[in-house]
């Protein structure tokens, strides 16, 4: 992820009365420490004034509390009748993942990690130092209101040549090692291949601390600092699914620190899907040339993305304007980057591949002013099948696509995984019972409905362990199989809840098979290491 670009400039004014709101000639000097539920934090200004507002407004402050006296806070304001220079804040750790939104505070296992551009406020300068304990550790030590920074044990923390790693001991033995190898071996990779020439010393963080409700996330600071968040608690033998997405979550994360964090993203929040897109067909590519993954795997994976995009952007004109939001920014900008991949393969025979059209864009970028998306495009092939995808008319955006990867060596057919078929049922069932107005997550590798008080029987947000007696989860097509059998005779949904109630759900409409593309055949997509 791409994160908000925290520029604490210090612009010149005059001083106006001393109880003034707080000016671009301002100054701060942050201070924080582990205290009883969560972290203690004190601002001390350079001269006093009745209101600072936080620079990120994003950041969700729900859990933050205001310590001293007669000051109060109030969408991302702090305010006092009375001048004052000085203030504190608790804030405890932050009670769910917010899509594209940087967590101020998580545990990692007994320490924490602190979000410093959420302590920034607007028209200030400001310094932050992160106060250990004893037996404590902080780290990255430099840049902290740029910087995710750990605060905790320092048993937590290991050093080498890739960098430090940070990893909750809360974090199975599996996990660790996955994510801590896989982090030093992606940065071999990319740097070999983008160049070395990183402005930071890279940090990872790792907790299975995560408030969720997403399974995992991810994101990246300015200053190199990469955090992964896990929720939930068997991490040692997550579930199929999960397992598919995780063998290059790390390497993703990783690839940030090239192509978001090294050089301005001129289109980084208008086009999101350049550098979210990039990352992940790149540690796809990356994973499968070091052997993390295999082909099999990297077809599921491009299949899973190109049905999301075609899902997304269906017939419907204006492309690039339904790519800022959601999965779509990932799915879509995979797909984006897969044709560029072929084309690049297709036109150098074989001699050139994506990490050549990233390498010399990140190089003009970092000799000029950023990238975006018109430095993509223009080195992409005449013709280019991207503008099928982006550009062209909407009814015959996928005909299209589909003849382009075609003539480019791929092979599509109608084929829906066991997933895709447990997601379309379990969609059916929603619509069915929801109006529509619901929804599921995956949570600890079981099935949790968001159905709020909406839903019939199926209301109250249960967990699902079995429909029709079958595991959702290991036997898709089986789910999908039953429940459409059921549903052309008008019958009830048998569903089995984690709190052993056994309740049954209307289906008065026939659940169609869903139309998604799998991978039969492409070329080869390993690329070169060096």
């Amino acid at each position: 992820m791409t994160s908000n670009l925290i520029g604490l400039v210090a612009a010149l004014g005059l001083a106006f009365a001393a109880a003034a709101p707080a000016s671009a000639q301002q100054a701060a000097t942050i201070e924080a420490r582990a205290a009883p539920g969560g972290v203690l934090v004190t601002w001390k200004l350079a001269q006093p004034t009745t209101e600072v507002a936080f620079l990120d407004q994003d950041i969700v402050r729900t859990l933050w509390t205001v310590r001293t006296p007669g000051l109060s806070m109030s969408d991302g304001v702090v305010k006092s009748d009375q001048p004052f220079d000085t203030f504190d804040i608790l804030i405890a750790p932050d009670a769910a993942e917010v899509d594209r939104v940087y967590i101020s505070l998580v545990r990692v296992g007994s320490g924490q990690s602190l979000y410093g551009p959420a302590l920034a406020l607007k028209d200030m300068d400001a310094e932050l130092t992160v106060r250990a304990a004893a037996g404590e550790t902080v780290t990255p030590q430099s840049n902290a209101i740029q910087s995710y920074v750990y605060v905790g044990p320092t048993s937590a923390v290991t050093q080498d040549d890739g960098g430090v790693v940070v990893v909750g001991e809360t974090v199975p033995a599996s996990l660790r090692t996955a994510m801590s190898e896989g982090f030093l071996a992606a940065q071999g990779f990319y740097g070999a291949r983008l160049g070395r020439d990183l402005p930071y010393a890279p940090t990872l963080i790792v907790t299975t601390d995560s408030p969720g409700p997403t399974t995992f996330r991810g994101d990246v600071t300015d200053n190199g600092v990469i955090s992964l968040r896990f929720h939930g608690s068997d991490w040692s033998a997550p579930p199929p699914d999960v397992t598919e997405q995780l063998s290059t979550f790390v390497w993703h994360e990783t690839l940030h620190l090239w192509n978001s964090h090294a050089v301005t993203t001129k289109d980084g929040a208008s086009a999101p899907w350049l550098h979210e897109g990039g990352a992940e067909y790149g540690a796809l590519i990356a994973a499968l040339s070091t052997g993390a993954i295999d082909e099999a795997q990297l077809k599921t994976s491009l299949a899973r993305r190109l049905n999301g995009c075609r899902a997304a952007l269906g017939d419907r004109p204006n492309a690039e304007e339904r790519l800022r939001t959601g999965n779509a920014i990932y799915n879509c900008g995979v797909v984006v980057q897969w044709i560029a991949d072929l084309e690049s393969r297709r036109a150098s025979d074989g001699r050139a591949d994506i990490f050549d059209i990233w390498k010399a864009m990140l190089q003009s970028g970092r000799a000029g002013d950023g990238y975006g998306v018109a430095d993509f495009r223009n080195r992409l092939t005449p013709d280019t099948a991207v503008a099928v995808l982006l550009d062209g008319p909407g009814p015959d955006r996928w005909a299209g696509v589909q003849t382009r990867f075609a003539a480019l060596g791929v092979t599509l057919v109608n084929r829906p995984s066991p997933r895709d078929l447990r997601q379309a049922a379990l969609f059916h069932m929603v619509d069915q019972n929801c109006g529509g107005e619901g929804g599921f997550s995956i949570d600890n590798g079981r099935i949790k409905l968001d159905s709020g008080d909406r839903c019939g029987t199926l209301s109250g947000d249960p967990v699902v362990i079995a429909i029709e007696d079958l595991d959702p989860m290991s036997n898709g097509q089986g789910v999908f199989q039953a429940v459409q059998a059921r549903c052309a005779e008008n019958l009830p949904i048998r569903y089995t809840l984690a709190d052993g109630k056994t309740v049954e759900a209307v289906c008065r409409a026939p659940l169609r098979a869903p139309d998604l593309w799998a991978v039969d055949a492409m070329p080869d997509l390993m690329a070169r290491r060096i």
